[in-house]
């Protein structure tokens, strides 16, 4: 594994798969998710419209008709409508899940049978998880195939279209999981699988945090995710003191887990492992400067100064760059503040 100049993980994968196979699957996957999520919308806005149309007629032809028998009948069909709706929205949510999951299980085959690596090797299954992974994170340009006048609060878009693509990003996460669990059955002690491990624990931690906030689910569902949101989280570290136990002075174990800790803004923490790598890496100038960035995103100013101060004396190029982050919390808490 090595890490790029955007600090971005890269572990050992098929390269000839992602450059030719994989792009296809990728858009074969998502035009079927867009189908399954479009017929589900399709079916509900039918029935929405039709029992408007009956509600509306009911209102109009209320104060005109004479004959109750009339009225009957037309309210006998608008509970007719509600009740037939009720009894294929049961039948309808349970084959969509069935469906996602479906697609979950063809998209990881359909890896598999294009890898021509053997299971067993960790670039076979570092593979595939990270097929997963990039569809999980492309999936968020779904969110435009419904027009959004249409889904015009949080409950509505959560019903129509962000629950599903949530549980199908879960499920890739999970089966990325999986994948890597597979193969430290073979290898236990191989640390760039645990790495990739935590990567994918991290992603998916992030998956529960932003679903707290946008997407909308009952209280006993909200529940559970908080729980699922809390088990990631212990997962995740407990890679890293796997990691950590191996090579304790190893600054690349560090940045990892900074980075995951950056992932779920939990600044304290990251500036903890950023301070474990500058003293194993103490000329390395760009660690210093982010370190700076930290000191000062979370109002410790007069350590900012300081790297601020030492980065000029060492010629750093961007030193004055790190002076944009000066005071940045105080704008922030300004405008955060009601008028």
């Amino acid at each position: 594994m090595r890490i790029t100049s955007k600090g971005e993980q890269v572990y050992r994968f098929n390269q000839v798969f992602f450059q030719k196979k994989a792009h296809k699957n990728y858009k074969d996957t998502t035009d079927q998710l867009k189908k399954i999520i479009k017929s589900f919308f399709i079916f509900n806005i039918s029935f929405f419209s039709l029992f408007f149309v009956e509600i509306i007629s009911f209102i109009i032809l209320f104060p005109i008709f004479d004959s109750s028998t009339l009225l009957a009948l037309l309210l006998a069909g608008i509970f007719l409508t509600a009740f037939t709706y009720f009894v294929l929205l049961f039948y309808f949510q349970s084959k969509k899940n069935e469906q996602i999951v479906a697609l979950k299980d063809r998209f990881i085959k359909v890896c598999k049978r294009a890898l021509s690596i053997p299971i067993g090797s960790a670039e076979h299954h570092l593979t595939i998880a990270l097929a997963s992974l990039k569809l999980s994170e492309n999936l968020s340009k779904l969110e435009n195939i419904i027009p959004k006048i249409l889904l015009f609060t949080k409950k509505i878009s959560s019903f129509f279209l962000k629950q599903d693509i949530f549980k199908f990003k879960e499920l890739l996460l999970t089966a990325a999981i999986d994948e890597h669990l597979e193969q430290l059955k073979l290898t236990p002690t191989d640390l760039e699988v645990h790495a990739s491990l935590a990567n994918i624990y991290t992603n998916l931690s992030s998956l529960y945090l932003n679903a707290k906030t946008n997407v909308f689910f009952s209280n006993i569902a909200q529940s559970h995710l908080n729980q699922k949101y809390e088990a990631c989280i212990t997962s995740n570290l407990e890679e890293f003191k796997i990691l950590n136990d191996y090579a304790p002075n190893d600054p690349w174990i560090h940045l990892q887990l900074a980075m995951s800790y950056n992932k779920l803004n939990l600044k304290k923490e990251q500036i903890k492992e950023y301070e474990i790598i500058y003293k194993l890496c103490p000329n390395d100038n760009n660690v210093l400067f982010k370190l700076g960035a930290l000191y000062f995103e979370t109002k410790r100013n007069s350590k900012g100064l300081r790297i601020y101060e030492e980065l000029l004396m060492r010629s750093f190029k961007d030193a004055s760059k790190l002076l944009t982050y000066y005071g940045a919390y105080k704008t922030q808490e300004i405008f955060s503040e009601p008028v």
